[in-house]
């Protein structure tokens, strides 16, 4: 099996390490930031790079840097998590490689030698399945698409990578939009609909979110219509997410959200409607008013 190059030099990616050593038989190299070594090395990679860097301002030069890295490396599969710099690193290491890439990706397989990466297309209409018949394949995963799995490698090979930038650009700050943990990362999530109603409503389920240590989360409909902020979004056009527990108050289950969210451990459907396609996918369906059951659990003691 070939081996599979995951970069990660902003923050290791558990969920895409394991997917990787998954696809490949174990034959995974990992680059990640210094101190991320046993992270990596707990979710299956065979080798590590350490990359000890400081902050990356002239991300052109950082993304010929790492493509004359992989050719190196020799690696014929590429893969990193879509996150905001990734997205816009991969696509230059890839004008470097003279190598296929495809973003955004929602799932991926071997076929033989073949990387087949699956996505949305047409307007989200359909997932494309696609692959890259250049010499390098390059794929870029939404993250929280990979649920993390235990797959540590005994005796992984570690080597260290020294990126020094010229002071042609400074990097003055860089912070996340929202604090707290990120969407794609939250092990609870409590998400509404349209059925919400209102900002004020989706303002309670952010009061139960953080009653619960959750992310919130919102379908799309809901946030085309002003009742939550797009960082919310869960869906084909939204975050991925995969955790443990999935409650979804007011939401009908269309196709799209219901692709951002079909990883959960376990789901929760509370929804007025019967007939709710959501109900077909929960694990537990609630068929009544959402708002009784947020002041209910909004009232309750949590341990």
């Amino acid at each position: 099996m070939k081996e599979i190059l995951v970069l990660c030099p902003f923050g290791a990616d558990p969920g895409l390490l394991s997917k990787a050593a998954a696809l490949s038989g174990g034959e995974v190299r990992a680059l990640v930031p210094q101190g991320e070594t046993a992270l990596a090395a707990a979710c299956g990679a065979a080798r590590i790079v350490e990359l000890q860097a400081a902050p990356i301002g002239d991300e052109a030069r950082f993304a010929a840097f790492l493509a004359e890295r992989i050719r190196g490396w020799s690696c014929p599969l590429v893969l990193a998590p879509a996150t905001v710099q990734m997205r816009n690193i991969m696509p230059m290491i890839a004008w470097h490689l003279k190598a296929g890439l495809t973003a955004d990706c929602t799932q991926l397989r071997m076929e033989g030698e073949l990387l087949i990466q699956t996505r949305p297309a047409f307007g989200n209409s359909l997932m494309a399945d696609i692959r890259a018949l250049s010499p390098i394949q390059m794929a870029t995963v939404r993250p929280g698409t990979f649920p993390p799995q235990r797959g540590e490698h005994p005796q992984p090979g570690v080597e260290r990578l020294v990126y020094c930038e010229e002071e042609r650009v400074t990097l003055l700050s860089y912070r996340a939009f929202a604090g707290g943990t990120p969407l794609s990362q939250a092990q609870i999530v409590v998400a509404g609909g349209m059925g919400v109603g209102s900002r004020e409503g989706f303002q309670k389920l952010e009061r139960l979110a953080d009653k619960l240590g959750a992310g919130l989360g919102a379908s799309r409909t809901a946030v085309d219509a002003g009742f939550a902020p797009y960082r919310c979004q869960v869906g084909m056009t939204g975050i991925t997410v995969c955790p443990r527990l999935y409650l979804a108050f007011g939401i009908s289950g269309a196709v799209q959200h219901l692709a951002g969210m079909s990883g959960s451990g376990k789901i929760v459907a509370v929804n007025s409607d019967p007939k709710a396609p959501i109900f077909d996918y929960a694990d537990y369906g609630i068929v009544g008013d959402w708002e009784a059951l947020a002041d209910k659990l909004l009232q309750e003691e949590i341990l």
